[in-house]
C-alpha cells in the first residue's frame, strides 16, 4: 500500500475514533442526569479558577489576597 494511503486510512481510522467517542459522551450525557450536575459544577469551578489566575497574574503586588478563598 503507498504511503499516501497509510496517511489517510490513519486520518480516517482516528475521525471515526473520535466521532465515536463523542457519540458515547453526549448519550451518557443524555441519559444520566448525575453526570449533567457535575459538569455544570465544574464549569463554575473552572470559571472560578480561571478569574482568580487572571487575578494573580497581574503585576500588582499581593493582588491575589484580594479574593476571597471561599
Amino acid at each position: 500500500m503507498p504511503h499516501r494511503f497509510q496517511l489517510f486510512e490513519k486520518i480516517a481510522f482516528s475521525l471515526v475514533c473520535w466521532s465515536a467517542a463523542a457519540c458515547s459522551t453526549f448519550i451518557a450525557y443524555e441519559r444520566c442526569p448525575d453526570i449533567q450536575v457535575v459538569l455544570h459544577a465544574g464549569e463554575e469551578v473552572l470559571r472560578t479558577s480561571g478569574e482568580y489566575s487572571f487575578v494573580c497574574a497581574s503585576p500588582v503586588a499581593d493582588s491575589c489576597t484580594q479574593l476571597a478563598t471561599n
